[in-house]
């Protein structure tokens, strides 16, 4: 018996079936796609390109920064290259986080799945508080703070 035939012959409930089956592979199929999509950059970020001089790169999402604790030198000018991982999707802050240091003057605010830099120079050794105050519970939020030490 041909397929066509085979296919004629089935009853209602064996279409609606089959027809459930392919919509739900479907479905299966769109849905995995889009979580690829969105997670893609997660799981791949590109390089950052290089900069000149002492180059920190911070990385912050939703869970806090990747380095809890920075050491520097007294005198010695730094750049903080702080990168947000969270997509304007992040309902808290647009996806957008913060690097300030208040007792020296220093804040840069890094898009959503953005860079920016700040270069500054710390003229006295001490140890400093480093936070995000823009989302995620800003400075209360043990994770969006970290410690800065400045060496002499």
């Amino acid at each position: 018996m041909s397929k066509q035939k085979r296919l004629g012959h089935r009853s209602g409930a064996q279409r609606s079936r089959v027809l459930r089956g392919v919509v739900f592979a479907s479905l299966s199929v769109v849905v995995l796609g889009l979580a690829v999509y969105w997670l893609f950059p997660a799981w791949f970020r590109p390089a950052l390109p290089p900069l000149a001089g002492t180059v920190i790169d911070v990385a912050a999402d939703m869970s806090g920064f990747d380095q809890d604790v920075i050491r520097i030198r007294t005198g010695e000018s730094v750049t903080v290259r702080l990168t947000s991982l969270d997509s304007t999707m992040h309902t808290d802050g647009g996806g957008k986080h913060q690097w300030a240091v208040d007792e020296l003057g220093v804040s840069v605010i890094a898009p959503a799945l953005g860079s920016n830099t700040v270069t500054f120079t710390a003229d006295k050794p001490g140890t400093y508080t480093f936070y995000c105050d823009i989302c995620c519970g800003g400075r209360a939020n043990p994770s969006m703070q970290g410690t800065l030490i400045v060496e002499s």
